[in-house]
């Protein structure tokens, strides 16, 4: 999506700079019809920016559905982290239905610094990438706008880091890997990361756990 076209999405959603056209006839369903389409989201309360044509360029853009779908946490929060997944997991359990799940588990999981004092311009260091702008999230129909004191690493092609950061640390670090993108890449990024900061990486989606990385470069994998 362009500049250009985020901000008539944008203008479209708010009713601005478009003729008046004729309202669409309006049918009802029940909520009980309406399944999840995904078990579990981050109930973040982000703030939102509009892009400027600098903090555009090289913006990562996704769903608001994926945001810290995988993310990392230090391994201080192991016993929390486990415990969480064993919930998830029963409730993804009981929730599941043909299509689709009946509830969605929303996590609210209070907010640390994952790499202690560290913050995006060292881990930019670290992964010997720049730090570019944050991440623009969108619904399924129209951009919602740039996460404010957010940040992205690209650490390969279509695999990059992207969290929340203060002047002084990290207080959300997450990855994804887009389509066609290289897993191998973010292990990497993972073993260096777990090895400077001691970090694990949680899929919650995938409901696992990555705990650490071995000398020989295994690792260490927990399932609930």
């Amino acid at each position: 999506m362009t500049l250009k076209k985020f901000f008539l999405a944008s203008m479209s959603v708010l009713g601005i700079g478009t003729a008046a056209t004729a309202a669409p006839p309006v049918s009802t369903m029940s909520p009980k019809a309406i399944n999840f389409t995904m078990p579990t989201v981050a109930a973040d309360e982000l703030q939102f920016e509009i892009p400027t044509g600098k903090t555009f360029d090289g913006a990562p853009q996704f769903h608001e559905d994926e945001w810290r779908q995988v993310e990392f946490y230090p391994v201080a929060r192991l016993a929390e982290i486990q415990k969480r997944l064993k919930e998830f997991k029963a409730f993804e359990k009981d929730n599941r239905i043909q299509y689709g799940w009946k509830n969605i588990y929303a996590r609210r999981i209070a907010g640390a610094p994952v790499l202690g004092t560290a913050g995006s311009t060292e881990l930019a260091g670290l992964m010997q990438r720049p730090i570019k702008p944050a991440p623009i999230l969108t619904t399924s129909s129209a951009p919602i706008g740039q996460v404010k004191d957010g940040f992205t690493i690209r650490v390969a092609e279509s695999v990059f880091l992207y969290g929340i950061a203060t002047d002084s640390s990290v207080t959300s670090l997450a990855a994804m890997v887009e389509r066609g993108g290289d897993d191998l890449a973010l292990t990497s990024a993972f073993t260096r990361i777990n090895q400077k900061y001691k970090v694990m990486l949680v899929d919650w989606r995938g409901q696992m756990l990555l705990t650490g990385a071995g000398p020989d470069g295994g690792i260490q994998v927990w399932r609930p």
